[in-house]
């Protein structure tokens, strides 16, 4: 039977994205995760027929999405850009035209849109798994794992806090 172990802590909570790895590999090594890298666009619609106090839902289609940020203003995007052989990832502008066009035909506002700025960075994307991954630590009793949501993470962000919050009131629900 494999003994428990403890790091000198209540709790510690890792939720480092790809720095997640850097942290728990020296403790074990039950998962990896790649970076994929992802553009978009912070965009203001400048139509002024466009009412910005008006209720705007997120406008999701094929794998792009539209996301309202109040005041004209929103988030498109993302590409999904895989590592390279090597191990890199670096942005792809052609995707991110596709992207733009993409969000333009089922989205039509768009085409009177300021491209206010340019987005990109890498999300932490579990491999052998789903993501996110949330679960403690193997062989600790009090290391928990909130990291790995890949493409999902502002939209997961409450309710993996929600989650972490319930396992350090009720302990005993953590499913290790």
């Amino acid at each position: 039977m494999q003994q428990e172990k403890y790091f000198d802590c209540d709790w510690l909570i890792v939720a480092a994205g790809l720095g997640s790895l850097e942290i728990t590999k020296p403790l074990f090594a039950e998962f990896e995760m790649k970076p994929v890298l992802g553009q978009a666009f912070h965009v203001k619609i400048l139509d002024s027929a466009h009412n910005p106090n008006l209720f705007t839902p997120v406008v999701s289609y094929d794998d792009i999405h539209v996301v309202p940020l109040g005041h004209g203003e929103f988030w498109v995007g993302a590409t999904v850009e895989f590592t390279d052989e090597m191990g890199a990832v670096t942005a792809d502008q052609t995707l991110m035209d596709e992207v733009w066009q993409q969000a333009i035909a089922f989205y039509p506002e768009l085409k009177n849109a300021e491209i206010l700025r340019h987005w990109s960075g890498k999300r932490p994307r579990p491999e052998g798994q789903g993501a996110p991954v949330l679960k403690p630590l193997q062989g600790y009793k009090n290391i928990l794992l909130a990291t790995g949501h890949y493409r999902n993470g502002v939209l997961l962000a409450p309710a993996t806090a929600l989650t972490i919050r319930d396992w350090l009131l009720a302990p005993e629900t953590i499913p290790f």
